[in-house]
């Protein structure tokens, strides 16, 4: 047996044991990460000689590059050498690179060499770095502090590796020691300060984007492990929470009113990237009571009240698990210091707007963030700012919108901003002072019952549906307010003192009365859930759903379907009313309805030649039917295994048992010879009997006829069978097989398949398969 044979060597083996090769050679090998991972003996000893090492660190960090060779076999030894560096087999390998003086000098060498990498090579690079930190932190770790890491990460930040390595280096260490060693470590290093000066020295968008990327992903894992751990003290955290470092960047907002259109541009990165660090910080400093909460808590409520008949429970994926007394920002440092830079802020997003940029959006998620803290201090900085910059007048964002009714992304954040400023609830009571200043001072209503009473449909009709969907959705989000479960009062006074509210309300509910339906009694429910995952908070950036009914009898009546059939005589219409009359009445399926449209079935494409044989017509496919129409035949006995009807198209389903119409057997059709009768009543009695079963049928000899065709003309049985049993034959030669004498009827290489058969209808072959296609149960293989 193959595993009783001595083991094989491989080529692999055999090229260790010659004397003539190169460290090229093994790592060409097919084998070599295949044994480097099984810790071959023979590979590990010529792996680990130091200059072997040495060359492997040189081949992964300083490879030379042979440009003359595809891109694909630039890199193959490089590649090759960083898998068998970073082998999770053996722990071999990596405790030399931290051990051996040529290979730590190998190291140290790159951290300290400040030429641009490769990006392949920062592959190799990182995932070195993160296999040493895992399995020999001690070690590693007092390689690193004596090199400039951080400076050789930041310097090539751009690079997806790069910006890993930095983002999961807290996450690397399997103890909490390790850990603290690298929390330690960046706060000696000034890393979040670094962070923020490279932003504003950069004029690489890619590399600040990078950068803020960074910045946000640790500051999400260390208040997500502040949130868990019992201990609520990280020193790391605190760093990042420097209000001189937040005001440094929340300065980078700030653009001053005399700045050029082409400074403009050139800042508008680092505004967004400064503006997006911010955003982590609100976002990830939970606040009990939000706005958002209350959205997501009504539309939750409508949700399971729908489907509590079905048993469906919507999970929860709010932040149920952070509802205690700890925030990471207890003292709203971030929210305060962004807060009054709220004017500044607005008055960015609105020339943005105007520029048609794209800073915008990530001004406005910051500026919605605010909006969500609950916090009345940051609203009242909101209101001021707002009285600066009025939010919706001539000049003001709501405007500028509007004068862009295709920019779905920008109308739907808007609306987040009213919905989150009339859905605050403080512990006073009182509404958001941004709140009441958009319903008063503001002219929100006024703008929307405007547009409302004088919107004309005309120019491009998904701009008129645009716009007419944002006007819609600012009413909504007012109507919303008020209907909620502990309305504010000022909002029930304010809205009740607006003689035009009154009329806009009706606009606004007749048209979700006609247009969204489902916002009456429900939500979506997937579209709801995608929501809140994607951090919308319980907002459906697009419109509603529309009436389905109504579409589609706005296109049935504009449609040209019946118009394009009118050449086909009529237009096609199914008749169902037939089967209306068994619906509900039955618990089961009504056997005997089941076999009177199988019968109508059969007699509808049955061939008429198995009645009358094929003598008078040749053989045809069966089911087709003759262009003249015949009379029906007289009653008579078939022998079939199938209910035989008369034959003809002219077979009507809707005629009554009582006009002796109806084929129905008067035996089992089991098999054997049952009595078909064309005439008659049909019979009360069923198929098979359950209490007398009949069993006669298995005695009787096979029936002669078929209703599909006639081979009367040949044994009816196979000639494997012991006995034989021959059917009568017939001279007529217009009844043989085709082609079976007479060539003109078929060529003689169709059949017989070969020259070893007679082409005669005697040929074994010929009386072998017509006994089987005519009685299957009598041939062998039955």
């Amino acid at each position: 047996m193959f595993w009783a044979r001595e083991e094989e060597e491989n080529t692999l083996m055999q090229l260790l044991k010659s004397d003539n090769f190169t460290l090229e050679d093994v790592l060409l090998n097919e084998f070599v990460v295949q044994e480097s991972r099984y810790g071959k003996a023979e590979l590990v000893k010529y792996i680990t000689a130091e200059e072997n090492m040495k060359a492997l660190m040189e081949l992964s960090l300083n490879p030379v590059i042979n440009p003359d060779l595809p891109m694909k076999q630039q890199y193959r030894l490089s590649f090759i050498a960083s898998e068998i560096l970073t082998i999770r087999g053996t722990d071999v390998f990596q405790k030399l690179i931290v051990t051996t003086e040529e290979t730590k000098k190998c190291l140290v060498d790159f951290m300290n060499d400040k030429a641009p990498l490769n990006h392949l090579v920062a592959g190799f690079f990182a995932k070195i770095m993160e296999c040493l930190l895992s399995r020999h932190f001690v070690l590693t770790f007092a390689l690193l502090q004596k090199t400039p890491f951080f400076d050789k990460c930041l310097q090539n930040i751009n690079l997806g590796a790069i910006e890993c390595l930095l983002e999961n280096l807290v996450r690397i260490p399997n103890t909490s020691e390790g850990t603290r060693a690298i929390k330690q470590w960046m706060i000696d290093e000034d890393m979040f300060v670094k962070i923020v000066n490279r932003m504003s020295e950069t004029t690489n968008d890619d590399d600040r984007e990078c950068l803020a990327e960074v910045y946000c992903e640790i500051l999400r894992e260390l208040r997500d492990k502040l949130y868990m751990l019992e201990c609520k003290e990280d020193s790391l955290h605190d760093k990042a929470m420097e209000e001189e470092l937040i005001a440094k960047i929340a300065d980078n907002l700030i653009v001053e009113e005399n700045c050029s259109d082409e400074d403009f541009a050139k800042k508008s990165s680092l505004v967004a990237t400064s503006a997006r660090i911010l955003e982590a910080f609100i976002k990830t400093n939970y606040v009990a009571d939000a706005p958002a909460q209350h959205l997501e808590e009504i539309e939750r409520n409508l949700i399971e009240e729908r489907h509590y008949s079905y048993g469906l429970m919507r999970p929860c994926i709010d932040n149920d698990a952070y509802e205690h007394s700890y925030q990471p920002d207890p003292e709203r440092i971030v929210e305060g210091i962004v807060a009054n830079r709220a004017f500044n802020i607005l008055q960015t997003i609105l020339r943005d707007i105007e520029a048609n940029g794209s800073l915008w959006q990530s001004l406005l998620r910051l500026l919605i963030e605010l909006c969500n803290t609950n916090h009345y201090s940051t609203h009242q900085r909101l209101f001021e700012a707002f009285q600066k910059l009025p939010f919706v007048k001539v000049h003001d964002l709501i405007e500028a919108a509007k004068k862009l009714p295709l920019a779905g992304v920008l109308h739907s954040h808007l609306v987040k901003v009213v919905n989150l400023l009339l859905h605050s609830v403080f512990t006073s009571g009182d509404l958001s002072p941004a709140g009441e200043y958009l319903l008063t001072e503001g002219g929100l209503i006024k703008n929307i019952y405007d547009t409302a009473t004088s919107f004309h449909r005309s120019g491009d009709l998904i701009a008129c549906s645009g716009l007419r969907s944002f006007n819609q959705n600012l009413g909504d989000a007012i109507s919303r307010a008020k209907k909620r479960t502990v309305p504010n009062p000022r909002l029930i006074a304010i809205l009740k003192d607006d003689k035009r509210w009154t009329e806009l309300e009706e606009i606004v509910n007749n048209y979700n009365l006609k247009h969204r339906p489902q916002m009456q009694h429900d939500f979506n429910d997937s579209s709801l859930l995608s929501s809140v995952r994607n951090d919308s908070h319980g907002f459906n950036d697009s419109e509603e759903w529309t009436d389905a009914s109504t579409k589609f009898a706005e296109m049935d009546s504009s449609s040209s379907a019946t118009r394009g059939f009118a050449a086909f005589g009529s237009a096609f219409d199914a008749d169902l009313n037939r089967f209306s009359e068994f619906d509900g009445q039955f618990d089961t399926p009504d056997e005997d309805e089941f076999r009177k449209l199988c019968s109508e079935r059969a007699n509808s494409s049955s061939c008429t030649g198995a009645q009358h044989g094929f003598e008078a017509s040749p053989i045809k496919w069966p089911g087709e039917q003759d262009k003249e129409e015949k009379k029906p035949a007289e009653p008579t006995v078939v022998h079939s295994t199938y209910p035989q009807e008369t034959e003809g198209s002219e077979t009507n389903l809707d005629q009554d048992e009582s006009d002796g119409e109806w084929v129905w057997p008067t035996s089992p059709p089991l098999g054997g010879n049952e009595v078909v009768t064309e005439t008659g009543p049909r019979p009360e009695t069923n198929w098979v009997s359950d209490l007398e079963p009949n069993f006669s049928y298995l005695d009787k000899p096979p029936p002669q006829d078929d209703m599909w065709a006639d081979f009367s003309s040949f044994p009816t049985v196979s000639p494997s069978t012991s006995t034989a049993v021959v059917a009568p034959t017939h001279d007529d030669p217009t009844i043989a097989w085709p082609g079976a004498d007479t060539h003109q009827q078929g060529e003689d290489s169709d059949w017989p398949l070969n020259s070893s058969h007679d082409s005669k209808a005697t040929d074994p072959a010929c009386v072998g398969l017509a006994a089987s296609i005519s009685h299957p149960e009598s041939s062998s293989e039955a």
